[in-house]
C-alpha cells in the first residue's frame, strides 16, 4: 500500500491489519511501498481475496471496551 493510503488509516509499515475480503478477514503484515498506485494494494498470500476482487484494509481495533473475553 502506499504511503499516503497507510498514514490515511493511521498505519505504520510493519504493522498488522485486517484485510477483508469478499471470503473472508486475515490478519496481515503492512509493507509501505510508494510504488502501488494510491487506491490500490498489492496482496501476496491471502487466501481470501483474488486479483480482481475488492478489499478493505482496517486497524484493528484493540483498544475497544466492547471485545469481550478479557473483561467481561
Amino acid at each position: 500500500m502506499c504511503g499516503e493510503d497507510a498514514r490515511a488509516r493511521l498505519l505504520v509499515d510493519g504493522e498488522l491489519a485486517w484485510v477483508h475480503g469478499p471470503r473472508r478477514q486475515e490478519l496481515a503484515t503492512v509493507i509501505i511501498d510508494d510504488t502501488v498506485r494510491r487506491g490500490d494494494v498489492a496482496l501476496r498470500d491471502i487466501a481470501g481475496a483474488s486479483p480482481s476482487e475488492v478489499v478493505r484494509v482496517v486497524k484493528p481495533d484493540l483498544d475497544s471496551h466492547t471485545r469481550r473475553g478479557f473483561f467481561a
